[in-house]
């Protein structure tokens, strides 16, 4: 299993200062995770509040110029918003600068209210998402100059740069969460998958998961050579009391945060169980993970081998966790449970990008 953490924060002023301190915190948290060996890290797209980053390229650039190993990742970048050219350009160039370190997550976004704001019509969010991957992966893989007819992006004599250091591509992890469509064209696409664990119950979660492999074989990729990416909060401290207290506080002002940042968009598709869930009955479902390190060791192995999670994403600093804590939290996880997890490490980047079966 790799780790890593996925900040998809919010920015309270009270809490973390200026914006340039506010950033500048994060980038020192980042050069701790390259000590500590954590293996990625990914940072959100959202345009909203302070919520996330407008432009993730722009930080994880910051990262790729103080650091050596840790990989970067987008969690997620929202291509129905953005025109496929500036996106394959912005990330193909990050891969360059961080010499191979891109792992670029995609999706649609679960906040409509960004759809309102930035005119794209909510109704051509599936279809503008597929497009621009196909676009993304075109530009990314053949010989300019190229051409691409959708229904929504319409490019004659294009020729991409720069080419991504990774070949035949950057990884790619789409996003899905409840809909089986979601998980079924992540598969056909011979994509890796991200998902939340912090949404549906387990059980569904497990059911996608499993479809998707299914899928992955019936398009004829291996799903050994795919990485299962799941995501959720956690908060580690040396007793297990502490740690649910905090974690339940900071986990659930997240959840009351982007329930209330969607509320008055035309259409909301935030599930109304944020508006009133607390971390601390996630977590007894083992669906966030705040815990002392004994006790995350534990579930995070068990949560590995029941779903099948390949990579871990854990966000850390969200709810308006001070920032001290989030240091402690980040370093005892990184002595104490991370080792433990890396031990039956089977990193699969190598053969992420794998052609299909019938092609070998």
């Amino acid at each position: 299993m790799r780790v890593g953490v996925c900040y998809n924060v919010e920015y309270h002023p009270d809490i973390h200062k200026s914006p340039s301190h506010y950033y500048g915190q994060i980038l020192d948290q980042v050069d701790l995770m390259e000590e500590l060996g954590y293996d990625t890290v990914w940072f959100s797209e959202h345009h909203c509040a302070g919520y996330s980053f407008g432009n993730p390229a722009v930080i994880a650039a910051a990262v790729a110029a103080r650091t050596k190993r840790i990989r970067i990742g987008t969690g997620v970048s929202l291509l129905p918003l953005h025109h496929p050219i500036l996106l394959a350009e912005q990330y193909g160039m990050l891969d360059v600068l961080s010499n191979g370190r891109l792992e670029y997550g995609v999706g649609r976004g679960y906040l409509m209210q960004e759809y309102d704001w930035l005119k794209v019509p909510i109704d051509e969010s599936h279809s503008r998402y597929r497009e621009a991957a196909e676009f993304i992966i075109k530009a990314w893989t053949e010989p300019g100059p190229i051409s691409f007819h959708g229904e929504h992006f319409d490019v004659d004599n294009y020729s991409y740069f720069p080419q991504p250091v990774q070949r035949p591509h950057p990884p790619i992890y789409a996003s899905a969460a409840g809909t089986q469509a979601s998980f079924e064209w992540a598969a056909a696409m011979g994509l890796n998958l991200g998902t939340a664990l912090f949404g549906p119950p387990l059980e569904m979660i497990r059911d996608n998961v499993q479809l998707y492999r299914r899928e992955l074989r019936a398009h004829g990729f291996d799903p050994a050579t795919r990485e299962v990416c799941a995501i959720t909060q956690m908060y580690c401290a040396e007793d297990q009391d502490e740690a649910e207290y905090d974690g339940d506080i900071f986990s659930t002002n997240y959840y009351r945060f982007f329930a209330q940042v969607d509320a008055s968009a035309r259409v909301s598709t935030v599930p109304s169980m944020f508006e009133e869930v607390r971390g601390r009955d996630l977590n007894k479902d083992n669906r966030v993970l705040l815990g002392n390190p004994e006790n995350l060791r534990t579930r995070i192995s068990d949560l590995r081998d029941d779903i099948g999670i390949d990579l871990l994403l854990m966000e850390v600093a969200q709810g308006g966790a001070p920032t001290e804590k989030v240091f402690s939290a980040l370093e005892l996880f990184g002595k104490e449970v991370l080792p433990h997890l890396q031990a039956t490490n089977h990193t699969k980047n190598e053969a992420l990008n794998d052609e299909p079966l019938a092609a070998q």
